[in-house]
């Protein structure tokens, strides 16, 4: 039986893993969970909630981020899960 060898070129990965073409990728995935969470947000009797979505590299990886603002938010939340539930607009 043959033997497989595999080296892993880890600073390759990191290039990958902080890359323009993955920060591209979850930019796109970001504002489709940004969509889906403005269109399910709740009406709140004072403003309106504001959802955003970015990317940043940080040390170790790029990271897609959403995020809503109102000083109501956090109530809203956890009462109709219009962020959490448009997690999976993110698709492939």
């Amino acid at each position: 039986m043959a033997t497989v060898r595999i080296q892993i070129d880890y600073a390759g990965v990191g290039r990958l893993a902080k890359g323009d073409e993955l920060r591209a990728d979850l930019q796109r995935r970001a504002e489709r969970v940004r969509a889906a969470a403005q269109a399910a947000a709740p009406e709140m009797t004072t403003g309106q909630i504001e959802v955003d979505a970015t990317t940043r590299v940080g040390r170790d990886r790029v990271r897609g981020i959403v995020t809503a603002r109102h000083p109501g938010v956090l109530h809203a939340e956890a009462r109709h899960r219009f962020l959490g539930g448009a997690i999976d607009a993110a698709g492939n």
